[in-house]
């Protein structure tokens, strides 16, 4: 029987080790960490465009009209009821009312009818919650497809 008496890793093979530990754990935390304020800002523009092919639906089955800014949102959820309530609502448009508010927690902001060309205003103010803004911060807005950038 053959005996060996080396014991233990030699300094090379411990540092190779120490550096594929290492590489995991840079690669695993890249992973999970990410860019918090950029996927914050992509999921609130992905919310976004779903409630627009959402409201663009209403409107195909509504005669072209879309909820008014005290229906809101929720006519995409909901069926509204009383004066001016849909007659040949098909919905629901949307699965969830978790879709209503941007990634910051806060609701977004719906305006219709607006007068002129576009029939309403989707928004939110990004994650500042002001207007303006640059980077996370700066508002996405429906009308304006640049802000639609992540």
């Amino acid at each position: 029987m053959y005996c060996s008496r080396r014991r233990g890793l030699t300094p090379f093979e411990t540092l190779f080790i120490a550096a594929l530990i290492a590489a995991v754990v840079l690669i695993v935390g890249w992973r999970l960490l990410g860019d918090s304020a950029h996927d914050a800002r992509r999921l609130t523009i992905n919310r976004v465009e779903t409630l627009i092919a959402a409201l663009e639906a209403y409107a195909i089955d509504n005669g072209g009209v879309f909820p008014t800014t005290d229906q809101g949102l929720q006519a995409l959820l909901v069926k509204p009821e009383g004066p001016g309530a849909p007659v040949r609502w098909q919905g629901p448009y949307v699965e969830d009312a978790e879709l209503f508010s941007d990634a910051w927690g806060a609701p977004l902001q719906y305006v219709s009818p607006i007068p002129g060309i576009i029939s309403y205003h989707l928004w939110s103010s990004g994650a500042d919650r002001a207007q303006g803004g640059q980077g996370a911060d700066a508002d996405i807005k429906s009308w304006d497809r640049p802000s639609m950038v992540p």
